[in-house]
């Protein structure tokens, strides 16, 4: 029969424990999972590895290998559920659960079905009633309700599938996706020969989020180091974008707009609209072919 497992984040690290159920929902919990995985993966037709980039249109689903957190739930998947602590039910409101799932299939065709979960899914502590012998009386029992879709599957190797960035890392500590440029690291981003960046000391401390994961990005794929100026110039003027020289040098624009821009560009995230032939940005540089 389907077990229930929880996720809980306890002290910064996530540990599953076993949610008890009686015989008869735990012969109905296969089947509420089922659907909610036909839902899930129904009309994809298209995987591509995250990136931390990339957003999937209706038909995609992102792949997140190498997770040690999703080897944590698959190990106490592959465990006898009865030797998995259980869910303190009488303090359930401070285990940390961040997630429910369950297991289906065996061997290399084991995968788990993962569901979010937060505090508005415990009925614990509301004004609840439960219709019981003709009369509705209150609901003291401690009492949580399932989700009611998927937020991500995975597989026996450990691949998470998953539609957003945003619920899966409700779940999973998704930071080695999430980098960003340090001080230092802007520092030395400033000091490289293609670019011009009048000031420095403005520039690292106005770099909000966005700035700072362009500066990383660019740094990682060396595309000041591979392409000359002149090169990058020509690019450009190609297709129409706003590129200042400086005495040889990239101008970065003092405002984030015009640098997140300039950042885009150089990160194969700018092109010339086919039809409109208006410039627009991208929300990834994944290749067509």
């Amino acid at each position: 029969m389907a077990q229930l497992y929880a996720a809980c984040r306890q002290n910064g690290t996530l540990v599953v424990q076993h949610v008890q159920l009686t015989s008869a929902l735990q012969n109905q919990l296969d089947g509420i999972f089922q659907a909610q995985d036909a839902s899930f993966m129904q009309g994809i037709s298209n995987e591509i590895d995250f990136d931390g980039d990339w957003k999937p249109d209706s038909d995609e689903l992102l792949v997140a290998r190498n997770l040690a957190e999703a080897q944590v739930l698959l190990s106490a998947a592959n465990q006898n559920a009865v030797s998995l602590p259980p869910l303190d039910i009488s303090n359930f409101q401070n285990q940390g659960v961040k997630a429910l799932f369950t297991s289906v299939g065996n061997g290399t065709s084991q995968r788990l079905l993962v569901q979010t979960f937060d505090q508005q899914q415990v009925l614990s502590g509301r004004i609840a009633f439960l219709f019981d012998g003709n009369v509705f009386r209150r609901l003291v029992e401690p009492t949580f309700s399932l989700g009611t879709q998927l937020v991500a599957t995975i597989d026996s190797t450990g691949a998470v599938r998953f539609k957003s960035f945003t619920m899966l890392r409700r779940i999973f500590d998704l930071a080695s996706y999430y980098q960003q440029a340090t001080d230092a690291e802007l520092q030395t981003f400033c000091t490289h020969a293609s670019l011009s960046i009048p000031d420095p000391v403005a520039f690292v401390a106005g770099a909000d989020e966005g700035i700072r994961k362009a500066v990383l990005a660019i740094s990682r794929t060396g595309v000041l180091s591979t392409y000359p100026v002149s090169n990058i110039e020509t690019q450009a003027a190609a297709i129409g974008f706003p590129l200042t020289l400086n005495g040889g040098q990239i101008e970065v624009p003092q405002d984030r707009k015009g640098a997140k821009a300039l950042f885009s560009f150089l990160l194969n995230k700018v092109y010339l609209g086919p039809i409109n032939q208006r410039l627009h940005i991208t929300n990834s540089s994944r290749p067509l072919i």
